[in-house]
């Protein structure tokens, strides 16, 4: 009699454990794939970005022809951004073209007509806008990356997440 207590007692536990790792496990998929999203809208945000770089780049142009070395450098940038396999590779880049970005906005400054241009307002307004949304799209992606890293260090979630190699997630930092 007392054997079957036993039994029933490790049987309870046992579904217990495996309900908890099931559940678990399909928690952090889902956190995974939410990090996952959230990167490809910051991706596709940023490829709008960059898309509108070379625009501006062909605007500025006309008005100056001395900063040849600032085009050349948003051009080959934007080239290595879109070839970057890993996230740091892409956020490295991407803070570098942000930092030409500025200098060739820095141009207009110089160049009153220019800031009259149409063609230029038009697309400073249009990077403006792609950057309000970059910005929340960051937000959110890094609130699904700080979820996703609080289950994967807090117990007992962390004992799923080292059997089953669910690691923590990179923040989108920005560089100032």
């Amino acid at each position: 009699m007392m054997s079957y207590i036993i039994l029933i007692g490790i049987g309870v536990v046992a579904i217990g454990l495996f309900s908890y790792t099931y559940k678990t496990y399909n928690a952090f998929i889902k956190l995974k794939l939410d990090v996952e999203r959230q990167l490809s809208h910051i991706q596709a945000h940023l490829k709008k970005k960059f898309d509108l770089i070379p625009g501006l780049a062909e605007v500025v142009k006309g008005y100056s022809k001395h900063e040849k070395g600032t085009f050349e450098e948003v051009t080959k940038l934007r080239s290595q951004w879109g070839a970057a396999k890993d996230l740091d590779a892409k956020i490295k880049t991407s803070n570098m073209l942000e930092s030409a970005l500025s200098k060739l906005l820095i141009v207009q400054e110089q160049y009153p007509k220019l800031k009259a241009d149409r063609s230029f307002l038009k697309i400073q307004k249009s990077i403006e806008y792609v950057e309000k949304e970059l910005l929340r799209e960051r937000k959110l992606y890094n609130k699904r990356v700080s979820w996703y890293n609080m289950q994967v260090q807090q117990f007992p979630s962390n004992i799923i997440a080292l059997l089953f190699g669910f690691k923590n997630k990179e923040f989108f930092a920005i560089e100032e």
